[in-house]
């Protein structure tokens, strides 16, 4: 079947192709519902050109796990007894072989800018949203009013933000650099994404990058620290905010993770499971808040599941 193509003429309308850049409407307040103002979604200059930056020099990275070695054509060999011995491993008599129960998950992927900052504005106004009519916020963002919310949920300067599995730091550095959080925490298992986005964020901090201000040096500086680590022996997540990038985690790591959560002192969790899975997986103190829709670089939509630690649950 052939398609009819329309050609385009002088004086046309530009096509919106680009997700993240079509008009957004924004809730200002509970008595703007009725008339909520349209605004375009705006992205910091210099948290664009970061996204830009850390993409080329993250670029021959994707796709490596930790049992990658590239020697020659990108051979590929499995992991040995020693690279395993973080977690238990059981061994099989009948093919003498190691299991690797690895409890991290080193599937990758990442949001687009445009995503991550719809999703810090509905943070920074999550008790706003949730008074006014899901007509007049995003049609992309889903409020329920069930649950009671204070304002102390809300995102903003006074919040402390940690990305669970944080890859090349993007989402890191743009928490600090545009919900200017008072503190932002990556943590990422694989070495080699661990290890770039330190490089990067030392780079854009003492390099000599004409994008990168003053004010967005020292906030990557002070306020934004990347680390290699194994999230599921973090301990406490001793933040108000909480983020993950949870779609391709193990079982083994989500039961962990939900273990540590509930033992954690946050006010908002952000992830990708529903909350079906968490329950599941022993993670009852918590209250589905919002969904919103988030786009990959991949062209992928998944939807972010914000959940709020229950008001019973909270500690003061």
């Amino acid at each position: 079947m052939l398609r009819s193509r329309k050609r385009a003429r002088i004086g046309d309308p530009k096509l919106v192709n680009d997700y993240d850049n079509r008009p957004t409407k924004v809730a200002g307040s509970v008595g703007s519902c009725h008339e909520p103002a349209c605004l375009s979604l705006q992205i910091e200059p210099v948290v664009k050109s970061i996204y830009r930056f850390v993409d080329k020099k993250t670029f021959l990275d994707w796709g490596l796990t930790s049992d990658w070695h590239v020697e020659g054509p990108r051979k590929r060999r499995n992991p040995g007894i020693a690279e395993c011995t973080d977690h238990p491993s059981i061994f099989s008599k009948e093919e003498g072989k190691i299991d690797c129960q690895n409890a991290c998950s080193e599937g990758y992927g990442e949001m687009t800018e445009g995503s991550i900052e719809r999703l810090f504005l509905h943070l920074r106004t999550l008790v706003t949203n949730q008074s006014v009519a899901s007509s007049s916020l995003l049609s992309r963002f889903r409020t329920f009013s069930g649950y009671p919310l204070d304002h102390g949920m809300n995102m903003t300067t006074n919040s402390t933000f940690i990305d669970i599995g944080s890859g090349y730091g993007k989402v890191v550095m743009h928490a600090k650099l545009s919900a200017k959080v008072a503190k932002a925490v990556g943590v990422e298992y694989v070495a080699s994404r661990a290890a770039m986005a330190i490089s990067s964020k030392n780079e854009l901090v003492y390099g000599e990058h004409a994008f990168m201000t003053d004010d967005a040096r020292c906030a990557l500086r002070v306020g934004c620290d990347l680390k290699h680590g194994d999230a599921t022996k973090y301990g406490e997540f001793k933040f108000s905010h909480v983020y993950m990038y949870d779609k391709v985690f193990s079982d083994s790591t989500l039961q962990l993770l939900a273990s540590q959560l509930g033992k954690s002192p946050f006010k908002v969790l952000i992830s990708y499971q529903r909350i079906e899975t968490w329950r599941r997986h022993g993670l009852n103190k918590i209250a589905e808040v919002g969904a919103l829709r988030m786009r990959t670089t991949g062209g992928q939509t998944f939807k972010a599941y914000i959940f709020v630690k229950q008001a019973k649950f909270m500690t003061r």
